[in-house]
């Protein structure tokens, strides 16, 4: 009798083992199944932003966006890393070896993690350099170049230019204006810079405190606890958020050069592709100069791939200067180096790219901040 009930207990214990070992088998495969979908999000979002902000290679140049094996920038060099760990784990996966290929995606979210607490730090700061350098006058030589705060100023309500000058009725052409044209749209942009500004400098707030927010997570453990997946994954999705949110305070320092140089694109329409003439305070013209875009001046109005609406693309718009030209691309989520080879240098268009005399694509210059 007690041999019968020995082996009875033995069995119970034997099934209970084996249901426990399958529950745990089954969990580990949804938690795997679950942050194999959360990675590939992850690295889909950061395939962009690591292109455009590639880093220096070992040698401490810029790096380019296609290089070698072992001359990749740094930020690249961790991405292609993260994609490989996060691959493997696929293949084990696939396999059903779901314990392995869980470690293999727990090593690449923590690859994920360190990459963007390095860029949504490096994104506050350009964030912060762009709206800065936006609210200065551009070109100093230009006197009708004006820095956020003089408009503000001289043609807010009650300005002079306001109510002595623009404001006063007078019968064209026996009374001339007392203005230049072109001081105009200071007038009927001033509300709209003025409020880029203001949601500028909020979105960049909000993208420093999401930052600070993710880095809260590990000063708040207690001494025996550690970082968990789940604390990894509300890390993860603050630094985007602060990289989102930085975004939007580039795009809002875009806006207010736009809104502040119009006339700047001028070059676009003419198939000399010139600056527009300049009149000085005497009446004389100063005749415009070639303007380059990525090294190369053409006939831009012949090329294909320009538009003057809202889907300009970045590289044709000289109003933003050039060193921030591949932050507006990447607020759009684009390659900047991408759309400059298929859109400035054609290089899928050999027929037109002939017809328009475009020069092969230059070196990419030692100071370029693309390689950030």
């Amino acid at each position: 009798m007690n041999g019968s009930i020995m082996k009875k207990s033995f069995l119970i214990l034997i099934m209970t083992l084996a249901t426990q070992n399958f529950l745990f088998a089954e969990a580990v495969s949804n938690k795997s199944y679950k942050k194999r979908i959360e990675l590939l999000t992850y690295l889909r979002e950061l395939e962009p932003i690591v292109k455009n902000f590639r880093g220096e290679d070992p040698e401490g140049n810029p790096a380019a966006l296609n290089a070698a094996e072992g001359k990749e920038g740094f930020r690249l060099k961790k991405y292609l890393e993260a994609k490989r760990i996060y691959q493997e784990g696929l293949q084990y996966y696939f396999e059903g070896n779901y314990v392995a290929s869980y470690q293999r995606f727990l090593e690449c979210q923590l690859g994920v993690e360190k990459m963007l607490e390095e860029l949504s730090q490096l994104y506050i700061l350009r964030a912060e350099e762009m709206m800065k350098v936006a609210m200065e006058r551009k070109n100093a030589n230009n006197p009708l170049d004006k820095a956020l705060l003089d408009i503000s100023i001289e043609y807010g309500k009650g300005s002079y230019f306001r109510s002595d000058v623009m404001d006063q009725p007078r019968e064209a052409p026996f009374s001339r204006r007392m203005y230049d044209a072109k001081e105009v749209h200071y007038v009927y942009n001033k509300y709209s810079i003025e409020k880029n500004m203001e949601l500028g400098y909020r979105h960049l707030g909000l993208a420093k405190e999401a930052r600070i927010n993710a880095l809260k997570v590990e000063r708040n453990l207690e001494k025996h606890q550690k970082l968990q997946p789940s604390h990894r994954k509300f890390r993860i999705e603050n630094y985007f958020g602060s990289i989102s949110l930085s975004r939007d305070s580039k795009a809002n320092a875009i806006n207010i050069y736009k809104l502040k140089y119009p006339y700047d694109n001028y070059f676009l329409s003419n198939s000399q592709a010139k600056s527009e003439p300049v009149r000085d305070e005497n009446g004389a013209y100063s005749e415009g100069q070639p303007v380059k875009v990525e090294g190369v001046t053409y006939d831009f109005s012949n090329n294909p791939y320009i538009r003057f609406d809202h889907r300009l693309q970045a590289m044709f718009d000289v109003r933003i200067p050039e060193e921030y030209r591949v932050d507006y691309a990447d607020t759009r989520g684009r390659i900047y180096e991408v759309d400059s080879n298929n859109m400035v240098f054609l290089k899928y268009d050999q027929e037109r790219k002939k017809a328009l005399n475009i020069p092969a694509k230059p070196a990419t210059p030692a100071g370029n901040t693309q390689a950030q």
